[in-house]
């Protein structure tokens, strides 16, 4: 399977949230499209969206993109 990257999601809003650290936002899709570009990978997102978190870029980072599970563009294996 290949991983989802941002022209596969329609949707106008991103939500993103970490069960771990509490954090939770969500972003204008266009916005995050002008930003990084519609080809960008939604692992690469989760990686620059949590830059600040003490758990960031380790295996522990539960960062994820309730979204897309509901767009049935990623089946739930714990992390996105």
């Amino acid at each position: 399977m290949t991983r989802p990257k941002l022209k596969d999601f329609r949707g106008e809003t991103i939500d993103m949230d970490c069960r771990r650290c509490d954090r939770h936002g969500v972003y204008d899709r266009k916005a995050l499209v002008k930003k990084f570009g519609a080809r960008i990978e939604f692992m690469e997102i989760r990686r620059r969206l949590a830059i600040g978190c003490d758990l960031y870029g380790t295996d522990r980072c539960e960062a994820n993109f309730p979204c897309l599970l509901a767009a049935n563009i990623l089946i739930d294996k714990g992390k996105t």
